[in-house]
């Protein structure tokens, strides 16, 4: 019985955190829009579709549907390889 409920909340940190780093990457993602675009027409209309996007996909992910847990895993494995390029780029940069 011990087992089955440390495994529980083992389960449940770790979905908590993806959605934490699912967060993270959002926010991420609309600073990177702004530092592109600047305030100006397309930082505003990109920056409202992807935030209805995350939003969608959160809700969802909240009440456990697969799809959105898929997407969940797939942003933050996105976001894990554009930070390790940006660093990798950084530590090469000439």
């Amino acid at each position: 019985m011990y087992l089955f409920e440390h495994k529980q909340k083992r389960e449940k940190i770790i979905f908590k955190s993806y959605l934490i780093i699912f967060i993270l990457s959002a926010l991420l993602s609309l600073y990177s829009s702004f530092l592109d675009f600047g305030i100006g027409r397309q930082f505003i209309i990109r920056s409202i579709i992807s935030l209805l996007f995350y939003i969608v996909v959160f809700y969802f992910a909240i009440h456990k549907k697969q799809w959105a847990l898929f997407l969940v895993k797939i942003n933050i494995l996105i976001a894990i390889i554009t930070l390790i390029a940006g660093v990798i780029g950084l530590i090469f940069r000439r």
